[in-house]
């Protein structure tokens, strides 16, 4: 797949290769920096070597699809979308910003869009940063509607011992999860679950009366649901304790009754993102705590 590129000759598509991951992860470093640095936010990326550890981590996935975008043999950007389960979720895209302006990330985002149709992926999702009015329009001009503001939390450790109604998610919650996310999100994200414990991404469930109310896995890219605003506040605050970039989640906006808990409980609001989509959409139920895709 090729597109004129305004300036500097061809643009071509290809799927990421290993000799492409370390300009890749430079770019998405330089490209996230250059934006949030310009808007005064905190980095998503905060150095070259994080931006490099999640081009690695994505394009050795074998349920994510990378787009990589060259001028001649140099890369100058990418992109992913997630196909774990049957709603599939878009990004990070990232250009080198030294080339903005050239038609390379409506390409990169068609090249997704058309993987996911090739697939017969109708649902599309992603996470879109409110104050980047470029990447806003660049995306509803592509179809996408924004559905839900979206504030990502730095969580606060509670001020007692350990809550004993939250524990680290086994293989064996896997089910349970699983059922409470179909209620909440009206489709499935079983094997998002199954992978968070997979990789160690630190999921915590919430049980009362024996049976499990609740689950959040930390983390840009986690997610959760919960019974009650109770549940997912006492996971909230034992994600607290876990460090870095662990320690943060996403809290949609217009779930008014969690967002103001959250805040009561000393959680940070770090940014507010959008929740946009392509194709069917239905809203979940609350209690729901979204990932970087949706």
């Amino acid at each position: 797949m090729a597109a004129a590129d305004k300036i500097t000759g061809e643009l071509t598509l290809v799927p990421i290769a290993p000799g492409h991951t370390e300009e890749l992860g430079r770019i998405c470093f330089e490209a996230f920096r250059s934006v949030h640095d310009r808007h005064a936010f905190e980095r998503d990326f905060p150095t070259p070597e994080a931006g490099r550890g999640v081009i690695d981590f994505l394009a050795t996935r074998d349920d994510f699809h990378g787009v990589a975008a060259l001028l001649g043999s140099r890369p100058v950007g990418s992109n992913f979308i997630s196909f774990t389960d049957p709603v599939a979720g878009v990004g990070p895209i990232t250009v080198d910003p030294e080339r903005h302006e050239r038609g390379i990330g409506r390409a990169l985002m068609r090249a997704v869009i058309d993987a996911a149709h090739e697939r017969g992926v109708e649902e599309i999702r992603l996470m879109q940063d409110s104050f980047n009015s470029r990447s806003l329009s660049l995306y509803a001009s592509l179809g996408f509607e924004l559905r839900e503001p979206v504030a990502l939390m730095q969580a606060a450790p509670a001020n007692v011992a350990a809550n004993a109604t939250v524990r680290p998610a086994s293989a064996a919650d896997v089910a349970a999860m699983s059922e409470l996310c179909l209620a909440k999100y009206k489709v499935s994200r079983g094997n998002e679950i199954e992978n968070a414990i997979k990789y160690g991404f630190s999921p915590l469930v919430a049980e009362r009366g024996g049976r499990i109310t609740g689950y959040l896995v930390p983390g840009f890219l986690g997610h959760g649901a919960a019974e009650s605003v109770d549940d997912a506040a006492a996971l909230a605050a034992e994600v607290g304790r876990l460090p870095g970039p662990r320690s943060r989640f996403f809290c949609p906006l217009r779930e008014s009754g969690l967002y103001r808990r959250l805040l009561a409980d000393r959680h940070r609001v770090m940014k507010v993102m959008n929740l946009m989509t392509l194709g069917p959409y239905e809203h979940p139920e609350d209690v729901w705590m979204p990932s970087v895709y949706y």
